[in-house]
């Protein structure tokens, strides 16, 4: 089967199809923000959805990213493909053509990815393995910030997901400092407060929160280093 990968940046199209075919069966609700939100996203320009397509035209896997002018950083925030598809070389196709694509247009300073920790205290395993999915990224050259990460809560504190990883897909040279092994934390920080704050409604001043921006604000940059599947 050959697969043709085209990018949307505004709604309209396969938007709404990819979302309740690839999206949503990939993700636990706690963690897929809404199809409301992934449009509203798109139609703010802030907003890129590359979708795999079949012979047919029916999507068989996407990426879907956010980018932040103020902060120059990119968020990959969803990729999946569908099972009848997986091992096929097609996740890793998309994640490059996004990256590729991503580099491009914005120039950002980072491209980051959440994904879920194999050692988080309540594994999505129904979503697929998580150790797995930690060495497809691993494969692909990504490197995981020494963060107590945590997805922000679509809808507040409450619901934010803890035991993720915050991984680096891309990093300007400019923004990396000892060799390449810490990454300079103003940026995230600028992205950071934006997503918690857009997300949860409020820029938070809880424990978590503050340990985050404390790791992220460290001096000599944040640690870049192996992930779990290395350890």
């Amino acid at each position: 089967m050959k697969y043709r990968i085209m990018e949307q940046t505004r709604p309209g199209g396969l938007v709404e199809q990819v979302y309740r075919e690839v999206l949503a069966p990939a993700f636990p609700a706690e963690e897929l923000e809404s199809e409301a939100g992934v449009i509203e996203t798109l139609e703010a320009g802030l907003g890129s959805l590359l979708v795999a397509v079949d012979d047919a035209g029916r999507p068989a896997g996407a990426a879907f990213g956010r980018w932040s002018e103020a902060s120059r950083v990119q968020l990959l925030a969803y990729l999946a493909v569908k099972p009848s598809t997986r091992g096929h070389g097609l996740g890793g196709r998309l994640l490059r053509d996004a990256v590729e694509a991503w580099r491009e247009r914005y120039d950002p300073c980072m491209i980051v990815a959440e994904v879920e920790s194999p050692d988080a205290p309540a594994v999505h395993e129904a979503y697929g393995d998580p150790r797995r999915r930690l060495a497809f990224y691993e494969n692909a050259g990504a490197r995981a910030l020494d963060l107590p990460y945590f997805q922000p809560g679509m809808g507040g504190p409450a619901r934010r997901v803890q035991g993720m990883l915050l991984l680096v897909l891309h990093a300007d040279p400019s923004f990396t400092q000892e060799g390449a092994d810490r990454l300079a934390g103003g940026p995230l920080r600028t992205f950071m407060e934006a997503y918690l704050e857009s997300a949860e409604g409020a820029r938070p001043t809880d424990w978590d929160a503050k340990a985050l921006f404390k790791a992220i604000d460290q001096e000599g940059g944040i640690p870049m280093g192996r992930t779990e599947t290395d350890r």
